[in-house]
């Protein structure tokens, strides 16, 4: 406010917020601290060391205290990340409003290989975008967590990149995938996530390697709740992907949408794997929340194929699928 902000949704605030974190950057870095109020914005630049923060007192239904409202259907994301790193987005409240077409919450483009890495998103509700809610291009050490990532047009949450943390989000009724992991990508951890609704699965991990996949609950997916694969067929001869640890997760009601005798009505999708471990996983089977809607599914457990040096062990699966779990 002390540029000029106004917070009242009637005027565009973008240049206001974009002078505060000029002037941050000009520091040194800082932090940018936006009040409680209704910001409408267009495209706002954080550039490295800064960090854009509100009061995180958002819920499933409501944006809450500082909201940043798109304001225009021209922007290619509300919040863009390229070129910065140790940059931060805390708190905020990210409304997407349902303008444009493939617009984005927060966006990063590495493909010019500058030095993106280290930024955080965390404590951030972002919905009612028509593209990805967090689309990220190379990146290293990123780190997704606490956040709300509900009722975008495109994936919850995609990226190519390396090491990195995806923790204690939700991520509920995205149109793509709720995590897509796109080739390349290694080395992450994703951990204590609820993914839950998102049409088109769970987890998606093409030629990724090196995860850490543990204690998430992921429900009612329309296609698989993880799948992990050598990407699209023309990938395939460049190798499979490999070593990963699927533990501790509980999978409920996945392949929702999926044809009930297609590979995309289970719970796990391995395909062109070597060193996989997926081990103490707990599946089961139902239909919607009002149980008279929706298909029962899945049909299987864990569909496989071209895997090496795996292990498949001793899961439980409690009324787990409709036809056969392996």
């Amino acid at each position: 406010s002390e540029y000029g902000a106004k917070g009242d949704g009637t005027v565009d605030d973008t240049p206001a917020i974009q002078a505060a974190i000029a002037a941050a950057a000009a520091a040194g870095g800082g932090t940018v601290w936006i009040p409680p109020g209704r910001y409408g914005c267009a495209h706002i630049q954080v550039p490295s060391f800064v960090c854009l923060a509100g009061l995180p007192t958002w819920s499933y239904h409501h944006f809450g205290a500082t909201e940043l409202r798109l304001n225009t259907s021209e922007a290619k994301c509300l919040i863009d990340l390229t070129g910065s790193e140790g940059a931060r987005v805390s708190g905020l409240a990210l409304n997407g409003n349902g303008l444009g077409t493939g617009v984005m919450a927060v966006y990063m483009d590495g493909s010019k290989r500058q030095r993106e890495d280290t930024f955080f998103v965390e404590d951030t509700r972002i919905a009612g975008f028509t593209g990805d809610a967090i689309h990220v291009d190379r990146a290293f050490t990123l780190t997704v967590q606490r956040c709300m990532v509900i009722f975008n047009q495109g994936h919850g949450l995609t990226y190519n990149g390396w090491d990195g943390w995806i923790r204690d989000n939700i991520f509920n009724n995205n149109h793509g995938w709720g995590i897509y992991g796109r080739p390349w990508n290694c080395s992450m951890t994703i951990t204590g996530n609820r993914i839950e609704w998102n049409r088109m699965g769970g987890i998606r991990l093409a030629r990724g390697g090196h995860y850490q996949i543990n204690s998430n609950y992921i429900d009612r997916s329309g296609g698989p709740g993880i799948q992990l694969d050598a990407g699209e067929p023309e990938d395939r001869p460049h190798g499979r992907a490999k070593a990963h640890s699927i533990t501790g997760n509980v999978l409920h009601r996945n392949g929702a949408l999926a044809d009930p005798g297609s590979d995309a009505s289970c719970h796990i999708r391995l395909e062109y794997q070597h060193g996989v471990t997926c081990t103490g996983n707990t599946m089961t089977t139902g239909r919607n929340d009002d149980p008279t809607q929706g298909q029962l599914s899945p049909s299987f457990g864990i569909v496989y194929r071209e895997l090496r040096d795996s292990v498949l062990a001793n899961n439980v699966w409690p009324h787990g699928v409709t036809r056969q779990f392996l």
